[in-house]
């Protein structure tokens, strides 16, 4: 496959055929979550969506971490100043990144090593699978610094562990190891080294991007949305995106050739 590299500031990415491969890169300060490193992502994040020839996408953290969380030398300074980035502003900058990981277009695959500590796995939660390796550990370490949890863990972490988990994990602010986050259904695959989930959360996406774009949005669309919706408001939203989905022509295709298969075989 043919690879493209388009560089950033403190974020970069690849091009895979199909794939993207965004990389959080400021190794030296673990990837914490600064308003330049954010800034950085996003800016990679609209070059990425606007490639319609991108269909899925990797997030990873260059060196030792995925990321050691909001980087509170840089927040810390902005919020002291008061200007141009007050508390309020500064925290809506940052939770731009979760928001645009959920609304994107693209399937996204977080491959992680190293600590996904605090914002750092809200980014993480923000993405639709997760590889990790077996270095990975996770925290919502907000506690231990005299914070609340941010970047949308409050809302994420429950649905994906269940209330009383996810208290637990916010109020004790605990490491978890890669073996525990995957036992409790917060990792999807779990790999030996950092390199080896990298491999697989490619792989993954890979396998994702060979469905119609249209779908895959859908999709996850219906799954994000559905989780604040009652049962029969998320029907009515699903008959509307399959009717689109049946409407198109690789659709029409893959039905076609199913129940050209099922006559084949003699089945049905």
């Amino acid at each position: 496959m043919a690879t493209e590299e388009l560089t950033n500031a403190l974020a970069h990415w690849e091009r895979h055929g199909t794939v993207a491969h965004l990389r959080l890169d400021d190794a030296a300060r673990l990837n914490a979550l600064s308003v330049p490193l954010v800034d950085a992502a996003l800016r990679a994040l609209d070059e990425i969506e606007a490639d319609e020839t991108v269909r899925a996408l990797v997030l990873s953290g260059a060196g030792r971490a995925f990321s050691a969380g909001g980087d509170l030398a840089d927040v810390g300074a902005r919020v002291a100043s008061g200007e141009p980035w007050p508390r309020l502003d500064v925290l809506r900058r940052l939770q731009r990144l979760v928001t645009r990981l959920r609304g994107s277009r693209l399937p996204i695959v977080a491959a992680v090593s190293g600590p996904a500590y605090g914002a750092g796995w809200s980014v993480v939660l923000a993405c639709d699978l997760v590889v990790a390796a077996g270095d990975a550990r996770f925290c919502q370490i907000f506690v231990r610094r005299n914070l609340v949890p941010d970047l949308g863990s409050a809302w994420l972490l429950p649905r994906a562990v269940g209330t009383l988990r996810a208290k637990e994990m916010m109020l004790l602010g605990e490491e978890w190891s890669a073996d525990a986050a995957h036992a409790v259904g917060l990792v999807n695959r779990l790999v030996a080294t950092p390199p080896d989930a990298e491999r697989e959360a490619m792989r993954i996406a890979t396998r994702m991007a060979e469905t119609t774009p249209a779908t895959l949005a859908m999709a996850k669309d219906l799954i994000n949305r559905g989780q604040a919706l009652s049962f029969e408001d998320l029907l009515k939203l699903e008959e509307h995106a399959q009717a689109l989905a049946l409407g198109t022509p690789e659709t029409l295709r893959a039905m076609a050739d199913f129940l050209e298969k099922r006559g084949v075989n003699g089945a049905g």
